[in-house]
């Protein structure tokens, strides 16, 4: 009978304990534990985890406070990045200087979508992309297009001897695409701003739209870089396709990788 007995009361531990039963099974329950040192340990367990009350609350409390820790440091890597990112962009754009002075251009990016990709984990977003988002992913990605077009039509026109490119004398061409350039990068760092922005205060889930953008920027960066530093029109060619390459290479890992990381830890909204 004993153990029968017992196994009634482990089912009314958890009325009890809630406080929901009847006085008469209170007192039931409360006689029992007080001979059966068994069923008292798993009150005693039972009182010392469950989610209720004031223990409830703080836990709730504890999730929100957690939460709220993760979004400020999201915040304050991604925006680290940023002040980088406008940072290697004057040194490029208006100090003319190599950004390879301080760290090498592919470490440099690896390492800024690592530390993109890294600050979003622990925080499940709860909200896609809209389609603003989206059009202006469009955008980031157009001109992530765009400039390699209009560089290998240059390379193309040089060597065939063109007197005029883009309807202009070739030394001019140079200021009129890095004019170009800069406008490029100053869109795609607004971009890049205004997906933190959505991420943070509206917990939208753009991270790999920070990195298509990243991955606009340092092309940027690099197109510029070496059309300041090549010496031949061979040497320009080769730089492109292996920086182009290379960039777009780095870029769709960084976004495919976003994607996953997104989907794996975010829990599907209904409706």
């Amino acid at each position: 009978m004993e153990k029968i007995n017992c196994e009634i009361i482990k089912d009314l531990i958890p009325s009890y304990m809630d406080g929901i039963c009847s006085d008469t099974t209170k007192q039931c329950v409360e006689k029992h534990i007080a001979d059966c040192s068994n069923c008292r340990r798993i009150t005693e367990f039972y009182k010392n985890n469950m989610l209720s009350g004031d223990k409830l609350e703080q836990k709730e409390w504890n999730g929100l406070k957690r939460i709220n820790d993760i979004m400020k440091l999201q915040s304050l890597i991604c925006s680290g990045i940023l002040m980088l990112l406008i940072f290697l962009g004057v040194w490029v754009f208006f100090i003319n200087r190599d950004i390879s002075l301080f760290i090498p251009q592919t470490f440099l990016f690896i390492a800024f979508i690592l530390v993109t990709l890294l600050s979003g984990l622990g925080c499940r977003e709860k909200k896609s992309p809209e389609k603003r988002e989206y059009l202006l992913g469009v955008l980031s990605f157009g001109f992530s297009l765009y400039f390699p077009i209009v560089y290998f039509h240059l390379i193309r026109e040089m060597r065939q001897g063109a007197e005029l490119i883009f309807g202009m004398e070739l030394h001019k061409t140079g200021p009129f695409l890095e004019r170009q350039l800069i406008v490029a990068f100053i869109v795609q760092a607004a971009l890049f701003l205004y997906n933190l922005l959505c991420i943070i205060r509206q917990k939208k889930s753009c991270h790999w739209l920070l990195c298509l953008n990243m991955t606009g920027i340092f092309l940027l960066l690099r197109y510029d870089l070496w059309m300041k530093y090549m010496d031949s029109v061979e040497t320009l060619l080769r730089s492109l396709m292996k920086d182009t390459l290379e960039v777009y290479a780095i870029g769709l890992l960084g976004i495919l990788a976003s994607i996953l990381i997104t989907r794996k830890v975010q829990k599907p909204i209904a409706g």
